[in-house]
């Protein structure tokens, strides 16, 4: 199949919905499928078209994670360890390769990302949905830090996110059991941030992501921005940092119109620039 075939995007009212599709698979994921959508994400970096960024799964899935075939060590992309298949270069110097490019570049995008979750969401699908900035489940959801259930240690950064999205113990056992959590025990613990009923995820999602694409686009990607520098920032550092958003954001239009708004008794009319 197609690497073009094993996802679709399309663009409604200022939101790009990336949909994984395979799901013959539970939308899986492989090399050349993860490859393609970091690349996609690159792109949409400088679209403006784009102001927010939805991610699900097609059939009822989010993501079961890494593709068997390339688990196994079988496929045409060799794997570290059980391949016999020499490693390109890049390879050898990072061996979740654009498994874990992926997962970068949905926070390198530097727009809000929305996940939409229905069933699997499962090692590397775990780890992209805890890369959003916020998650919706349905009551199908059923969530995994998988790879230890194969003999794997963590990759895709689920070791990053996890402990700063749920709890630390529950982030430890997770990671160390594997064990699968139903939906109300993940928004129990934090991991979707809004349950939903059957099918409605991406509804919700898409609900979320329409309010953010009317908003003053540029404050909020700063915003998110900074939020995430904030995790490995002093105090001081995020002061400086907040310093020259505000002088950037203040510059744009929708400041202007913000302003103006507020004064005004109305509703603004953001347009991102």
């Amino acid at each position: 199949m197609d690497v073009q075939d094993q996802f679709t995007f399309e663009i409604k009212e200022g939101i790009g919905v990336l949909t994984i599709d395979r799901p013959d698979r539970l939308n899986a994921v492989n090399w050349e499928l993860c490859q393609a959508m970091a690349a996609l994400l690159s792109e949409l970096r400088t679209n403006d078209e784009v102001r927010v960024i939805v991610l699900t799964g097609a059939g009822g899935a989010f993501s079961s994670g890494g593709d068997a075939e390339f688990l196994s060590g079988n496929a045409a992309r060799p794997i570290p360890g059980l391949s016999d298949e020499p490693l390109e270069r890049f390879q050898r110097k990072h061996p979740a390769g654009m498994f874990a490019e992926f997962t970068r570049m949905i926070i390198d995008v530097d727009k809000p990302v929305i996940a939409a979750i229905e069933g699997p969401c499962m090692g590397a699908g775990l780890a992209y949905a805890l890369a959003c900035d916020r998650r919706f489940g349905s009551k199908t959801t059923r969530m995994s830090a998988a790879m230890v259930r194969l003999g794997f240690a963590p990759d895709c950064g689920i070791s990053y996110f996890l402990p700063r999205v749920a709890r630390l113990p529950v982030a430890l056992n997770m990671i160390t059991t594997g064990r699968i959590l139903e939906a109300d025990e993940c928004y129990k613990e934090g991991l979707i941030d809004e349950l939903v009923e059957e099918g409605q995820a991406l509804a919700a999602a898409m609900d979320y992501a329409k309010k953010l694409a009317r908003g003053p686009s540029v404050a909020i990607d700063l915003a998110r921005h900074f939020i995430y520098k904030s995790l490995n920032s002093t105090l001081e550092d995020t002061l400086r940092y907040e310093g020259v958003a505000a002088v950037m954001s203040a510059m744009t239009d929708d400041a202007r119109e913000g302003t103006a708004a507020f004064l005004e008794k109305r509703r603004p009319n953001y347009r991102g620039v």
